[in-house]
């Protein structure tokens, strides 16, 4: 369910991106502002990262069905050797800002709905995560929180769990762009002889 909610997050972005026609990065990533991500997004910038940040209670509506209020976080980050322009773009929308990519993030999701909402993606908050020189470029880099309800029952995706009969495998030999080798085995048991 989250990873559906996170891919539906990333699958506007990338519409969004593509009807107006801009070169921004549109991915998911595994967790928070770390210097992993930090490292990427200045190699990367402008750049928006989905990603899922938690989730709490919202009530109990009724016997085996729980609502949630989700969060995720859309990661943005502009960079250029000009700190203004890193936050604010620039030089006649040649450089794409952080705060432009606020504003993109925001109009492109706000509203955003899904079959497994009970209500609709909703900003919530914009937060200034990292601004500051890397190398020799600025990066700045901001968070807009978005909230939406879920509800979830005790036997939501059941059927869709692993069997745990099977271990999937996945592997990239060599660097990025490398091919990727996925494998499934079956898991045995060895019987005493």
């Amino acid at each position: 369910m989250i990873a559906t909610l996170e891919q539906a997050l990333k699958d506007r972005l990338i519409e969004y991106r593509d009807a107006k026609g801009l070169k921004i990065v549109v991915d998911t990533y595994s967790g928070q502002l770390d210097e992993d991500l930090l490292r990427e997004l200045a190699g990367k910038a402008p750049a928006i990262y989905v990603t899922f940040s938690g989730m709490s209670p919202a009530r109990k509506m009724r016997s085996g069905v729980h609502s949630f209020e989700a969060s995720f976080v859309l990661i943005v980050a502009g960079k250029s050797a000009n700190d203004e322009h890193a936050r604010g773009g620039g030089r006649g929308g040649k450089i794409v800002g952080a705060f432009e990519m606020i504003d993109f993030s925001f109009f492109a999701t706000c509203d955003l709905d899904h079959e497994l909402l009970d209500r609709a993606f909703e900003p919530q908050r914009v937060t200034n995560l990292f601004n500051a020189k890397v190398g020799r470029e600025y990066l700045a880099v901001y968070g807009l929180a978005l909230t939406c309800r879920l509800s979830v029952s005790a036997d939501w995706g059941i059927a869709e769990l692993d069997d745990l009969e099977t271990i999937h495998h996945t592997a990239a030999i060599g660097g990025e762009g490398s091919p990727v080798m996925e494998t499934d085995l079956p898991q045995t048991e060895e019987e005493d002889a």
